[in-house]
Parts: structure tokens; C-alpha cells; sequence
């Protein structure tokens, strides 16, 4: 993080914020130490350490020196880094009353008009409205409603591997943007859905890069958003305002495209339908429509921080339980346990969100002794987590393996428990989202054989093993051969169009 070159302005704004920081008033809990981290600087505090690229790796390494519950301020501002499930359990699901609200980011919520996300929204009567919305259409039950949405996403994305098997990453984004569009719109594959998962794919991108926590100095300094977009080193106004525009298209053109249908009387059914049908019905009359168009965003941004990577194949198992004429479906997956342990693996290896979504403390708590300031932002290192080697060995290894029953042997931690969020802000969609990730998954595997790419001179093509940083995280573009494992599955896969 560098001072852009109005850090003039900057450096008075951080003395009236360590200002104010002083002479607050404080709690008997302030006595206490905070928890250990790296020395911090006079007034700027650790504003040279904060890593600025996959953070998550920085503060995994930090905990072999600290500990796993740190401690570092930027500009008179707290961030606690946990390192460990023992530490985010115990003082994000234990002491959830305090810790569940979420800091207001200015780049995020005030400057890119991101505050109709539930992931971003502080505590309070608006969310607990969300957050109970998005439970009855997310509960394990409900969401088996939408199976059948999946199933034929699935089949389309099966389709689209077999004719240009090379543009597979493309194909693994767009149908599950275009899955999400299906079900929340109730969208069938066309141009107008392909807009809407555009238009989604382009808001999602800015949110990646304007959700690493130190990113943006505005995050520390608040009252730098009022800086006009104009002045020099004032370059993230103007992505603020562009990813303002595309954020605000990806929820509105697809909410009042199905409310005109609706108004028309031939809305397709879709989770969007099913909220206006409710909201007609409901004795406030009025209908809230930020809230509509607020839940079924929030799914797909959802939806996307989750990408299916690429694993050791289980056709074996598929085929005993299968066979070779039909695809798998839900219904199997009772009976291909080496298929559950790939996914698992899957998600512990990288997960999609390295640093979950920050927290914010709502007052001073005391926690090991050491106390959590009241404003504190709280991270949880979930790559840290997952690559720990109290919970696997060789973390560093993709090893489904691990993850096979061994008797009189304790079972590795399931990654779902770190990968979902901690406390009030368990995910509410991680049945959802782990149904439709398995069924791609487990089909694509059953469909085809994926290999290393060999060049025409034959020379075999390495993927590079590295992920892009960010708030979401993804693999570096990479090559590899995609084949259908045989004559009769890609007849099969193009007779279910």
C-alpha cells in the first residue's frame, strides 16, 4: 500500500483519526493487551506490512512467529488475523453477539453501491429480513427444488466441454452464471441470459479486486471518498463509479425484465417469481424491490466464489456404481464415497474465498487474555486452516486419500466446516452450493478424461500451479486435453439436448 499524491490531505486525516482514537472512551477490557503481531510504525501503524497479494499466505506464515490469533493496525485501525478453527470458533461462533456484524468498507458499500449484499451488510433489522429470506430458499430441503435446474445445466455444460473442449474454463464460469440466471430468473439458455451472466461476470470482477482488505487506502481513510474523481491519484473513483454502473445493471435489467413478464401474467416460475408472488401476498402491500433484486444477486455472487477445480479421476468408482449408459445424479451419491473425498479435497485445497468475508467487533472483548478492540476488523484465514498441519498432513498436497475412513483413526476436519463462514454468518446457500459443485463435478469426471496438454512438438504443457489474489480466487489460466472417454458417451451427450 503506497500514500497516492494527495498524501498531504492523507497524513492530516491520519492524525485526526489517531486523534480521535486516543481520547476515546475506553473499557476496563482496553487494559489488556492486544493479542502479538509485527512491530507497528508511529501513526501509520503496519501500513508497510500489509501484504497487497494472497494475503493469506503472508498471514500464515505470520502465525508461526505470533501465533494464531495477531493483531496489526493500518492508520489507527485494528485488523485480527485468526489463524487456527480453535480461534474462529471460539471467538466468532462463541462470542457471535459481538462478532457478526460486518466493517463498512467505503470502496465496497459506499463508493461501489455494494450494501444491498447480505455478505456486506452490517447487523440489524435489514439483515435479519435477508438473511431469513435467503434461509427459506436455501435450506437443505428447498434447495432440492432447484435439481432440476441443475441437471440441465449440467447436461449443457457436458455438451459445450465436448465441442471445444479448449475453452473449458470459459464454460465452467458461464453455466454456473448461466445455471444461476435459470434459477433465479427462471432464464432458459439464449442471448438474454448470456447478458445477464455478462453483465454478473464484469460486477463480480471489480467486487474480486475491491474486496482485498488493504487494497484501497479509501478503506482506511474514509473521508478520502469524498476526494473528487478528478484530482490526481484519485484512480480508484473512477473504478468505483464504473463498477457502481455494473453492479447496479447486473441486479436491476434481470429483476425488471421478469417484473414486466410478471405484470404480463407470463413470468416463468423462479426464485425472482416466487419473492414478488410472496411479497403481492404479504399484508404490507408494498413491494421491496431492492430486497428481490438484493437476494437473487447475492446468490450468484454466491455461486461464483466457488470454481471446480480439476482432480484425480474417480471414473472407476463411477462406473461400478453407474455404469456407462446414464450420467450420474444426485441419487448415487450415497454410494461413491471415493467421489465425496475428491470434492473434499477440492475444497480444502484451495478454497474459493482464501480470507472468508471480515467481521467487524461490535465492543471491546476479552478473548486469551488478550483484548479485541471495539471496531476491530476480524479475519479468518481459511487457507490457513485448510493447509494446517494439526488437521493433514502434507497439506500442501492435493491427496483425496486423506479424507478415506481409517480405523481407529480420528477423520481429517471437513473442510466444509472453515469454508462457509463462522457464527450469525454461516453461509445460508452452502447446501446449495455444495449440491450443484458436486454434480458438475462428478460429471465431468464421468464423461470425460482431462490430461496434461502436449504440444505439436510434443512437449507436455505444465499447468503453473499459481491462483490470481483476490477476495475470490481462481486458477492462472492454463491448458490441458479433455476427452470424452468414450464413442457412446458423447452420443449420449448430445441425444440429451
Amino acid at each position: 500500500m503506497s500514500l497516492p499524491p494527495f498524501g498531504t490531505v492523507a497524513l492530516a486525516v491520519v492524525f485526526l483519526l489517531v486523534l480521535r482514537f486516543a481520547f476515546r472512551q475506553r473499557s476496563p477490557l482496553s487494559r489488556l493487551p492486544l493479542p502479538p503481531g509485527p512491530p507497528p510504525l508511529p501513526l501509520v501503524g503496519n501500513i508497510k506490512d500489509v501484504p497487497t497479494s494472497h494475503e493469506w499466505i503472508t498471514y500464515a506464515e505470520w502465525a508461526k512467529t505470533y501465533g494464531d490469533v495477531m493483531h496489526i493496525s493500518v492508520l489507527g485501525k485494528s485488523l485480527i488475523l485468526l489463524s487456527s478453527l480453535e480461534a474462529a470458533r471460539g471467538l466468532l461462533d462463541k462470542k457471535s453477539a459481538i462478532t457478526s456484524d460486518r466493517p463498512r468498507f467505503a470502496m465496497i458499500s459506499d463508493l461501489m453501491g455494494w450494501d444491498w449484499a447480505v455478505q456486506f451488510m452490517g447487523m440489524g433489522p435489514r439483515f435479519r429480513k435477508y438473511r431469513k429470506t435467503l434461509h427459506q430458499l436455501l435450506h437443505p430441503q428447498a434447495a432440492q427444488e432447484y435439481y432440476g435446474a441443475m441437471r440441465k445445466g449440467t447436461r449443457s455444460l457436458l455438451r459445450d466441454i465436448l465441442h471445444h473442449p479448449e475453452h473449458f474454463d470459459h464454460h465452467l464460469k458461464h453455466h454456473s452464471g448461466g445455471m444461476m440466471m435459470s434459477i433465479l430468473y427462471g432464464e432458459d439458455e439464449g442471448p438474454l441470459r448470456d447478458q445477464y451472466v455478462a453483465k454478473a461476470e464484469e460486477a463480480v470482477g471489480g467486487l474480486v479486486e475491491a474486496g482485498n482488505v488493504g487494497k484501497f487506502l479509501v478503506d482506511f481513510i474514509p473521508l478520502l471518498k469524498y476526494v473528487p474523481e478528478w484530482m490526481p491519484g484519485a484512480g480508484f473513483q473512477t473504478k468505483a463509479r464504473i463498477w457502481r454502473q455494473m453492479a447496479r445493471e447486473m441486479i436491476e435489467i434481470p429483476y425488471k425484465n421478469l417484473q414486466a413478464a410478471y405484470d404480463r401474467g407470463n413470468a416463468p416460475p423462479s426464485v425472482t417469481t416466487t419473492l414478488i408472488n410472496q411479497q403481492q401476498q404479504s399484508k404490507e402491500g408494498a413491494k421491496d424491490t431492492e430486497l428481490i433484486m438484493g437476494i437473487t444477486g447475492v446468490l450468484y455472487v454466491g455461486i461464483m466464489v466457488l470454481n471446480p477445480e480439476k482432480q484425480k479421476r474417480a471414473q472407476a468408482e463411477i462406473d461400478a456404481v453407474v455404469g456407462r449408459d446414464r450420467l450420474p445424479d444426485f441419487s448415487d451419491r450415497p454410494s461413491l464415497p471415493y467421489m465425496e473425498c475428491i470434492f473434499s479435497e477440492v475444497l480444502r485445497w484451495y478454497p474459493g474465498v482464501p480470507l472468508g468475508v471480515p467481521h467487524r467487533c461490535m465492543e471491546d472483548v476479552e478473548y486469551r487474555g488478550y483484548c479485541i478492540p471495539k471496531g476491530a476488523t476480524i479475519l479468518v484465514n481459511q487457507w490457513g486452516i485448510l493447509h494446517d498441519e494439526q488437521h493433514y498432513d502434507n497439506p500442501s498436497a492435493f491427496d483425496p486419500d486423506r479424507f478415506i475412513p481409517q480405523n481407529g483413526s480420528s477423520p481429517p476436519l471437513d473442510p466444509r466446516e472453515a469454508s462457509f463462514g463462522y457464527g450469525r454468518r454461516v453461509c445460508p446457500g452452502r447446501h446449495f452450493a455444495d449440491d450443484l459443485l458436486w454434480l458438475m463435478l462428478v460429471n465431468i469426471l464421468a464423461a470425460f478424461n482431462i490430461s496434461k496438454y502436449v504440444d505439436a512438438d510434443g512437449k507436455v504443457i505444465e499447468p503453473s500451479g499459481t491462483f490470481i489474489s483476490g477476495l475470490v480466487t481462481r486458477p492462472e489460466p492454463f491448458m490441458c486435453k479433455i476427452t470424452p472417454r468414450s464413442a457412446a458417451l458423447a452420443s449420449m451427450l448430445e441425444s440429451t439436448e
